[in-house]
């Protein structure tokens, strides 16, 4: 699945993206904007995407990042791998909302 039809199942729940972004949404989640690079680099990890997807992403719309709330920290890239693969392969700017890991772990129950 991709776009607005992302959902992750997480033992007998389905958690959908437009849920996610309706919580973001309730919680008046700013869009921020860093080099796509740079986010690379904080994740410190290699994206395993697949290269068509890729070149489809439309980097204008913004990525999920589940960031630590006391660190500061990116964890993970909950929507948007291809994107910002795409982003920092082009070197450009990456648009990104937080969701905090403590609310991540509460919405998907972890």
């Amino acid at each position: 699945m991709a776009g607005l039809d992302t959902s992750w199942k997480t033992g007998d729940r389905v958690i959908h993206l437009k849920d996610v972004l309706r919580y973001l949404n309730a919680r008046k989640r700013r869009v921020h904007r860093m080099t796509a690079r740079s986010l690379y680099r904080l994740l410190g990890r290699r994206l395993r995407i697949q290269k068509r997807r890729m070149r489809r992403a439309n980097i204008s719309v913004p990525i999920i990042l589940v960031v630590d709330r006391v660190t500061r920290r990116p964890v993970v890239v909950l929507d948007g791998n291809h994107r910002l693969a795409k982003a920092a392969t082009m070197k450009r700017d990456i648009p990104f909302r937080i969701l905090y890991s403590d609310e991540y772990d509460m919405l998907f129950g972890s």
